[in-house]
């Protein structure tokens, strides 16, 4: 694998125009009746466009989440860690299917109005804003045993909304998803924005792409390291170098929003591929930890093990 030619791919695919600074944001940190409070705000947007039933709300907390039953089998759902919030409307998988397949154009008009109906912008927060990224489809199609194909099934159609603070994209999981159904039908809603900005604690000097580059470049053959045949140079495929900062996922609580570049990388070899993602610090200095793919693994437990604490409690 050529190391230059990855750095030159990484750099050729990030965008232009970055900021020569960008603030360093320490988040406001979750207590338990914020989390009891978001949840009521939740639920109350969802009340408003008849979403979910106005009957009662069964809340119950769990060890990383508070889970909120409704009525007809929806609820919701918000991880203490994040503050990111869940509903589910309870559809089956199989159910309310779409009458037809729909345009892009026509289902990416029918999230974004739910979405303005859900009022997700109120999410944002001061300096923030929401921009809609891209439309997911989930169909299903069948065939019988003499190989005739049936038509295609629309089951779900998903929007996609990216959150940005002060122009700098929160990369990682989308931030908004709103999810339909047959019959414009709210299936799901995911909102994944950090509570808000308790106060800026530096204005760092934002590297260049380069120097990201060539930071991903060693950490992908650090993991690549112990490989026992060596890659041949088309071997790997960048997909996107980006600027922005990084939510580290629903289940992590984090303190800062830093600037970071994210790469994401497919290495295909014969008939195997990989996909990895990656993040450095798009500043001089490191704001934050980030985790290094292929670092850490889960753990094993065999079978004599997985069973022992609940041996043990019956003894």
């Amino acid at each position: 694998m050529n190391e230059q030619a990855l750095i030159d791919s990484l750099v050729a695919s990030c965008p232009n125009g970055l900021p020569g600074r960008a603030d360093v944001l320490v988040l406001r940190q979750f207590t338990q009746d914020d989390v009891r409070a978001r949840a009521t705000r939740f639920i109350s947007l969802l009340r408003e466009t008849d979403a979910c039933s106005r009957d009662h709300a069964s809340f119950s907390t769990r060890d990383d989440r508070s889970v909120v039953q409704l009525p007809g089998g929806a609820r919701a759902v918000i991880y203490h860690a994040s503050g990111a919030l869940q509903f589910s409307a309870g559809i089956a998988p199989l159910e309310a299917p779409f009458a037809r397949v729909e345009e892009r154009e026509v289902l990416t008009r029918l999230v974004t109005e739910a979405a303005a109906r859900l009022k997700v912008s109120e999410w944002a927060g001061d300096g923030g804003a929401l921009a809609f990224e891209r439309l997911w489809l989930s169909k299903a199609q069948g065939a019988d045993p003499n190989g005739r194909v049936a038509e295609p099934v629309l089951f779900r159609a998903t929007g996609a909304w990216r959150h940005a603070i002060d122009g700098v994209p929160v990369l990682g999981a989308a931030s908004v998803a709103v999810t339909l159904a047959g019959e414009n039908q709210l299936d799901a809603l995911q909102v994944r924005i950090r509570p808000g900005i308790a106060e800026t604690l530096d204005s760092a000097i934002v590297t260049s792409p380069e120097a990201g580059a060539q930071q991903i470049a060693r950490n992908l053959l650090s993991v690549l390291g112990n490989a026992k045949e060596r890659l041949p140079a088309d071997a790997v495929q960048v997909d996107a170098l980006r600027f922005g900062y990084l939510d580290l996922g629903k289940r992590k609580a984090q303190r800062v929003l830093a600037p970071v570049y994210v790469a994401q990388v497919q290495v295909r070899h014969r008939l195997e591929s990989q996909g990895y993602v990656f993040a450095v610090p798009a500043t001089e200095r490191a704001y934050q930890e980030l985790p290094l793919f292929g670092t850490s693994q889960v753990a094993a437990r065999s079978r004599a093990t997985a069973g022992k604490a609940c041996h043990d409690n019956l003894r």
